[in-house]
């Protein structure tokens, strides 16, 4: 293989707009939570709906509708955006978590993040933080869906 050839294999992904991830929206009546980060870290995304039933890479559906849409690794273009969405909101009181178990550079030991999470009815909440190496933080947003 030619050194250039070589070269763009290895050169990392070029960085995707966040328009262009977030360009759908939550189905009308759903609820719909992403979390957008960066390349320097493995980022996973938990959500509890109201049935109490956490959604997350490991339990990708829930009895109540849940369901993983999309999650992210290492080596995935930037920014990464994993995303949990219910079609039909139940409701009740959903808690988001982050995790932070993998570096994906160096020795990195804290990564940001921006959550957005869509409610029927509501213009998004949008919340930025940090996450840090090791620790689970479960309970990083909260909100309520109303009765309709």
């Amino acid at each position: 293989m030619p050194l250039a050839a070589a070269l763009a294999c290895a050169a990392p992904p070029a960085e995707i707009p966040i328009t262009d991830l977030l360009a759908s929206s939550a189905p009308q009546g759903g609820v719909r939570v992403s979390l957008v980060y960066g390349s320097e870290a493995d980022l996973d995304l938990y959500v509890t709906g109201p049935a109490e039933e956490t959604v997350y890479f490991a339990n990708q559906a829930s009895r109540d509708g849940g369901i993983l849409i999309a999650d992210r690794r290492c080596g995935m273009r930037t920014p990464r955006v994993e995303t949990i969405q219910w079609t039909r909101a139940a409701e009740g009181r959903y808690r988001v978590g982050v995790d932070f178990m993998m570096r994906c550079r160096g020795s990195v030991d804290r990564a940001r993040y921006e959550l957005i999470a869509e409610l029927p009815g509501q213009p998004p909440i949008r919340q930025h933080g940090e996450a840090e190496f090791g620790a689970f933080a479960p309970r990083v947003l909260e909100f309520e869906v109303p009765a309709r």
